[in-house]
Order: structure tokens, then sequence, then C-alpha cells
């Protein structure tokens, strides 16, 4: 069973296409981060997981993590850290214990220079799976070189609703 967290329920279209059995929206400061915290907690309880959630894939870090997560999952639950859309803050070690969390960083660019075979070879599986219509490429909004600046307030906004594409081949932007 998966949860999906968004910043706002304007995108929760996204997470619900790709199989999310619940979306809930997390917002931007503390009281919505709250109420996000009671909702995911209520969430893992209806589907049969009253101790909170086993594994949180954190892309956004920042007030969240605090705020919302650690509460969210379960004792000896993992936490996957691979994003920090919101910014890095100090994590407080205590409430990982409190929880008896385990908390991961998942970067794979150290791994792909120290494995470059194994990672061409995930990279290459990846194209096929798109070539033959496995998996679909999925981007919400596509620029052109020279509008890179749309592209970057687009995030800076926070109203992407997905992956933003900055084209440096016309001719390509249709394939996306």
């Amino acid at each position: 069973k998966v949860i999906a967290g968004v910043s706002n329920m304007d995108k929760g279209t996204l997470p619900s296409m790709a199989g999310a059995d619940k979306v809930l929206a997390y917002g931007r400061d503390r009281e919505t981060h709250k109420k996000f915290k009671s909702e995911v907690k209520a969430a893992a309880a209806e589907m049969g997981h009253p101790e909170g959630v086993s594994l949180i894939v954190d892309v956004v870090h920042g007030d969240l993590f605090q705020d919302a997560l650690v509460s969210c999952v379960k004792p000896l639950g993992k936490i996957c850290l691979v994003g920090f859309v919101a910014g890095q803050k100090p994590i407080k070690p205590g409430l990982l214990l409190i929880k008896e969390a385990m908390v991961v960083g998942s970067l794979w660019g150290r791994w792909a220079r120290e494995n470059p075979i194994l990672f061409r070879n995930n990279m290459d599986e990846i194209l096929n799976f798109m070539v033959n219509g496995k998996i679909k490429p999925r981007a919400d909004s596509i620029f052109p070189q020279e509008d890179f600046v749309k592209a970057f307030q687009l995030f800076e906004e926070n109203k992407g609703r997905g992956n933003t594409v900055i084209s440096f081949n016309p001719s390509e932007q249709s394939k996306l």
C-alpha cells in the first residue's frame, strides 16, 4: 500500500494515476504538516498498519521531516532521503532514537561513478523500457532552452505537477 504526499491537492492526480492508494497534502507550514501527520497515521491504520508506515521516501526534507515524517514511521521503520526540495535542516537524532527509525541517504552519483558498467546497464534497461512502451516518460512542462527562466519560475512558485524539462533541441520536444 502507498500513501503519497503532495504539497497541495491540485497535484494529487499524478500520484493517484501512478497507483498511490491514498494521496494527502502536506502543505507548506507547521500547521499543515501536523494535519498531514494525523492523516497519514489514520490512513496507515485504515490500511492495517496502526503503528505507522514501514518506509518513507522523502524528496522534500525541510521542516516536513521533523514536523511530520519521523512521527509517521513505525518503530524500526526506514526513512530514505533522496532530495531536499525544501532545503536541508538539521536532523534531531533523539527523534530517531525514540522511534528506533533508520535513516538512509540515497544518491546514485557515487554508485554510478564506482560502478560505471552496472550503471550503464541500468540506464540501457530503463531506456529500453521506454522504447518498448513498458514505462512512459512523464513531463509536466517542456520549455525550449531560451525559456529556461520560465522553467525555474515554475519550480520556484511550486506550480509544477511532475517533471519540468528544458529541451535543448526543439525537434525533440514532441518525443517527451
